[in-house]
């Protein structure tokens, strides 16, 4: 049921049917070309430069990050999310009465605003945020990096980095503020299990539980992993407030986070990166993993 509904990516938008944002190679000079196995679809989490207002160091920083990592070959798209001050937004729309569709608009008009600012400050940045998946590979072969927000309401910007991952046939980054993947939120519960790998499956599974329990967290949805296990796609989850740590895992280093492939089996990770494992008193603390019970996944 699922990818049926990803279609509508595919069909664009009725508003960029006039070419606003269509890159051609003679409308900007090429600083270099798309390599696909080095490519890397990385959604930003809002709350990594955003927060309650933009954080102009935290932004600068950031993209130092992509400019060196580009500059070294490799390529991005990036996906920004909204942050505080979306949610801030979007409670004051619904206290005034909009309806659901309306605060995912919202939504997605703060997410591109929030992108709009890494235009500015990172080197090889396409100048205008993209509001159509489908010009992403063309601003990718001019030699430049497609920066984008939220999409169609109903889709989170993890989704829409997940589907850039797959028409470019590449790798998958989601950068929050948890270190990766999680049983239930870290941040409110002290026995949430932390995965080092994990394979397609399993993920959605905890994804299924996760989302089943009233006020939970997860770093993704149910909707992003459902791709990301569909093409198979490559996927890392690291902590985006440490940036020597998100470098370490575009090189294949050894780095912290969760790993996602297809290869995992067993708890064995067999990726170009090395996981660098928890401190065995936080593994003691841990239960050992069970897969969740299909009867007790509600929706």
């Amino acid at each position: 049921m699922f990818p049926d509904m990803f279609e509508i990516f595919n069909q664009g938008e009725q508003r960029d049917e006039q070419g606003s944002d269509d890159p051609s190679p003679s409308s900007i000079n090429s600083a270099g070309r798309f390599v696909p196995d080095r490519f890397f679809s990385v959604s930003v989490g809002g709350s990594i430069l955003i927060g309650d207002k933009p954080n102009v160091t935290k932004i600068a920083k950031f993209s130092e990050s992509i400019n060196r990592l580009s500059a070294e070959g490799y390529n991005f798209a990036l996906v920004l999310g909204g942050g505080k001050i979306c949610r801030s937004y979007q409670a004051a729309a619904k206290a005034l009465g909009a309806n659901n569709y309306f605060l995912d608009e919202l939504g997605i008009m703060v997410t591109r605003i929030n992108a709009t600012l890494l235009t500015q400050s990172v080197d090889n940045a396409y100048p205008r945020v993209l509001t159509n998946v489908s010009f992403v590979k063309r601003v990718l072969d001019i030699g430049k990096i497609p920066i984008l927000g939220g999409q169609i309401p109903g889709f989170t910007t993890d989704a829409v980095a997940a589907l850039i991952a797959e028409q470019m046939q590449g790798n998958f980054i989601n950068l929050s503020n948890v270190d990766g993947v999680y049983s239930s939120d870290p941040k409110k519960s002290r026995s949430a299990k932390f995965y080092p790998e994990l394979s397609y499956e399993r993920l959605i599974s905890i994804i299924q539980v996760v989302e089943s329990k009233p006020g939970q967290n997860l770093v993704l949805d149910l909707p992003a992993a459902l791709v990301l296990k569909r093409s198979r796609i490559p996927s890392l989850f690291v902590n985006g407030n440490d940036l020597e740590n998100f470098e370490a895992a575009v090189r294949g280093q050894e780095f912290r986070g969760t790993v996602v492939n297809e290869e995992i089996s067993e708890g064995e990770a067999k990726t170009t990166g090395k996981i660098v494992p928890r401190r065995r008193h936080e593994l003691e603390e841990e239960e050992e993993y069970k897969d969740p019970d299909p009867d007790e996944i509600k929706f």
